[in-house]
């Protein structure tokens, strides 16, 4: 665990021809879309129009990421055709709500994007803007053909230098607005170059980056640039994106390690190998908090948060995004955890709770896969499968009153065997109690007393060895979760207070 996140630090970013990044910078990503420009009637009033900003004031925010682009700038672009949904009339109500609020804001002289710089600044918020780097002339001979389709398949091939010259100019008027960092979004699609060519094309892009950056950096003094990148450094790479170099050579001051489409949160988000990349380049490292428990079943609560904050802090991170995804407009839930994400002290001793991510096909066809579900085919004693599961948390403090853990397991009758072991130790002696939930499956929610997770990578192996006579076929570990409460035992504040 790196501990210098939990004391605090007051270093600073060691001063050199990149832009200088804050310590423990705090930045909520606005898409513009479906909680701004989508979601007002038009005309846009003021009020409206700075809710982006206002929204955050008094949390521990202190920079807003703005997407400015999908399809087309938010802004009052100088180069025609380039405004978003230019081309009417509309079919979707979204985009005619997104582009008369523009124009409502355009004619009364103003410029959309410049409005919400100006409010930032008027706040006390840093302003990042982002563009999304996928996308270009959408000429035939520039498309990619990813295995199997997805969301690359109208992507362009940045092999070629029509396709980069598209976006720069992009980035160049984007530039000129007097904003704090450039944001470059990687991580909204996985296809930058035919899937075969990626890896030995990567010098293009580690180029492109470094003259972008440069650009930038010549618009603005001390301006930050940074990336959204994938979790790992060789899932990266085998797209194409040389995130090593780039943090070597400071090409970029952050990189926000994330799988954009995801969405589902994941306290265990494998980010150490890009941690491992950044130390000693002065450039930070910023993961990205998704907002959903599991397969968008609902949004995560409070104590899943604070797990995957801790989480974060311990593997390394800098500081924290937050996705655009959480309840909206916030309530006092959301305000809280804004309130919560700027100081790893802020969740140390509360209550977290742990669980393990489930398998999404496009993550996983990448190399960011999850353990879960998990299939044991059949009852055998020599068959044991592992399921890590990473805790911030010290669980033998003595500040700790409880640490639980909770298997799902599909198919599972009373009169199986299934032998649960945590980092090797049996968990035969722990107690247990079993809830059937009508005939799907059964949750095991044990207690740990004497074996309890260690700070760090822990591991649940789990081994079916025996089935009752007349039931064949397997079980499925389908969700795994750990809870730890703090705060004094049950028992002492139970007893009277002349007592205590």
């Amino acid at each position: 665990m790196d501990r210098r996140h939990f004391l605090g630090s007051t270093a600073m970013v060691a001063a050199g021809a990149a832009g200088s990044v804050k310590k423990r910078r705090t930045m909520y990503f606005n898409d513009a879309r479906h909680f701004y420009l989508y979601s007002f009637e038009p005309p846009m009033s003021m009020e409206d129009a700075w809710r982006p900003v206002d929204e955050l004031a008094g949390t521990a925010v202190n920079t807003l990421i703005y997407g400015v682009e999908t399809g087309g700038f938010f802004a009052k672009t100088k180069i025609a055709g380039r405004a978003f949904a230019s081309g009417r009339p509309f079919t979707s109500a979204l985009a005619w709500r997104a582009w008369y609020n523009m124009q409502a804001l355009i004619d009364k002289g103003l410029d959309p994007l410049q409005v919400l710089v100006d409010r930032a600044h008027d706040r006390g918020l840093d302003f990042f803007a982002s563009m999304r780097m996928s996308g270009g002339p959408k000429d035939p001979r520039f498309l990619i053909a990813p295995p199997g389709g997805g969301r690359g398949g109208g992507m362009t091939d940045f092999a070629h230098p029509e396709v980069r010259a598209a976006r720069f100019s992009w980035l160049e008027e984007l530039a000129a607005y007097p904003v704090e960092g450039i944001e470059l979004d990687f991580a909204y699609v996985p296809y930058y170059f035919k899937p075969h060519q990626a890896r030995t094309q990567a010098h293009i892009m580690s180029d492109y980056v470094h003259d972008i950056a440069q650009m930038a950096r010549s618009k603005g003094k001390n301006r930050v640039v940074g990336a959204r990148v994938f979790p790992t450094v060789e899932i990266n790479m085998a797209l194409g994106l040389d995130v090593k170099t780039w943090l070597a050579k400071r090409y970029v001051d952050y990189v926000a390690p994330m799988f954009y489409d995801f969405h589902q949160l994941d306290p265990n988000l494998p980010f150490e190998s890009i941690v491992a990349a950044a130390r000693g380049t002065g450039a930070e490292v910023y993961p990205v908090i998704q907002p959903f428990y599991l397969r968008k079943e609902g949004h995560a609560p409070p104590a899943m948060l604070r797990a995957a904050i801790s989480n974060f802090w311990a593997k390394g991170a800098d500081g924290l995004i937050v996705a655009p995804w959480f309840r909206w407009p916030h309530r006092d839930a959301e305000r809280s955890f804004l309130a919560d994400i700027g100081d790893p002290v802020a969740v140390r001793d509360r209550d977290k709770h742990y669980m393990v991510a489930q398998r999404q096909p496009e993550p996983a066809s990448l190399g960011y896969d999850q353990p879960l579900p998990l299939r044991l085919e059949k009852a055998d004693p020599a068959v044991e499968k592992e399921v890590p599961i990473y805790i911030a948390d010290d669980a033998s403090a003595k500040r700790v009153r409880s640490v639980r853990l909770l298997i799902k397991v599909m198919n599972l009758v009373t009169a199986d065997t299934l032998q649960i072991r945590l980092n090797g130790a049996p968990l035969d002696h722990e107690p247990m109690r079993r809830t059937s939930h009508r005939y799907e499956f059964q949750w095991l929610d044990y207690t740990l007393g004497r074996v309890r997770p260690k700070q760090g990578v822990n591991t649940v192996a789990v081994c079916l060895a025996k089935r009752p006579e007349g039931l064949a076929g397997g079980v499925t570990i389908e969700q795994l979760e750990m809870v730890i409460e703090y705060g004094l035992p049950r028992s002492v504040f139970e007893r009277p207070p002349a007592e205590l």
